[in-house]
């Protein structure tokens, strides 16, 4: 059991009255704290900042709990934060009664991040925005206004009845006598250096599997469990858990995005010998169908496709708990060889030219 089951979800979701609003309307009344805040943003702390018919802006901290075992974030986090303003660029424009579901989501890397980047912002604009499908670019950026991704959604454009304009329902945000998950103490450590240096990933593994060392952070935080590891094959369990969800009341699909990635990123450590990694260049997801949260376990794996001398590119897929392939994704990686997996050894190193 995972503190993920057994302690309640915190947050809520609008109502259906907010579907009277444009779309632009509801962006802003999120921004303003008008809006319920949803699960997610008591979980890893993604907030609204502003909003328009050109642009949204949300961001997060680089909170110690989004840590891998080497003190690193993993790539994919630039998705936790980019999925909310790419989807939101595409509501501004539109009208009342009118809804986005994500189609896919593609990220480019371009600087790896940490708890140094102090926080992370999403800065979204719209490209093309139709009868049925929108499409938007963003960046992220760390707390030095370096750009660390380039990210691209496409969104199909769902409508459904325009409730009767009423008044909104007041919000009554309810206070906690702990805090957030995300701003709480660690209840695990990093891994050492040395067996960074001296294990293979798939030691690695089998170690914090038996206890010897310490749980990721970041698995501490998501309820990641992981199941098998071997060479060119990984394979991870998360709950469905309520935690996850967005203000559509579905599992976010920046968290899924992450998920996908963790095992992506797990797959290409399990063929590289010990002080050898693999520098993320891109990430790309296709959303099939939606994830309730239902808390029942959903499962990502990730083969290694191809290992090159200094590319890498693997392939995965998440199914949900009835054995349906809800996500698939791709990332490809560079190799850099002579570097263990450590916080200075990652922020000192550049990015490859993609």
């Amino acid at each position: 059991m995972t503190w993920l089951e057994d302690e309640p979800f915190r947050g809520g979701y609008p109502t259906i009255e907010f579907l009277a609003l444009t779309g632009v309307e509801r962006m802003r009344a999120a921004a303003k704290g008008l809006m319920p805040r949803p699960p997610i943003h008591h979980l890893f702390g993604l907030t609204p900042q502003s909003a328009s018919v050109a642009s949204s802006v949300f961001s997060m901290p680089a909170s110690p709990w989004l840590q891998s075992g080497a003190g690193v974030f993993l790539a994919g986090t630039a998705a936790l934060v980019a999925d909310a303003p790419l989807g939101s660029a595409i509501l501004g424009p539109l009208g009342p009664g009118q809804v986005v579901v994500t189609s896919d989501l593609t990220l480019n890397y371009l600087r790896p991040t940490s708890t140094r980047s102090q926080r992370l912002t999403g800065r979204a604009r719209p490209i093309e925005v139709g009868r049925r499908l929108g499409l938007a670019e963003a960046v992220i950026e760390d707390g030095a206004g370096e750009v660390v991704a380039h990210a691209t959604t496409r969104c199909f454009i769902r409508e459904f009845p325009v409730p009767e304009k009423t008044e909104l329902p007041p919000i009554e945000e309810r206070q906690y006598d702990t805090p957030d998950p995300y701003l709480r103490e660690l209840t695990t450590s990093l891994i050492p250096r040395e067996a960074w240096a001296e294990k293979s990933f798939v030691e690695i593994c089998e170690l914090t599997n038996s206890g010897e060392l310490p749980t990721p952070p970041f698995s501490k935080l998501f309820g990641i469990t992981d199941t098998s590891a071997k060479e060119g094959y990984f394979e991870s369990t998360a709950p469905s858990s309520p935690w996850f969800t967005s203000p559509a009341g579905t599992i976010y699909g920046g968290f899924l995005a992450y998920f996908a990635d963790a095992v992506l990123t797990g797959a290409m450590n399990t063929v590289l010998p010990p002080n050898s990694i693999p520098a993320a260049l891109d990430l790309k997801v296709n959303f099939l169908r939606p994830v309730m949260p239902d808390g029942r376990p959903i499962t990502a794996t990730a083969t290694v496709v191809h290992r090159g001398r200094t590319l890498l590119l693997a392939e995965g897929q998440i199914t949900n708990a009835d054995g349906k392939v809800v996500v698939k994704a791709s990332s490809s990686a560079t190799v850099i060889t002579g570097h263990s997996w450590s916080a200075a050894v990652i922020d000192e190193t550049p990015a490859p030219d993609a």
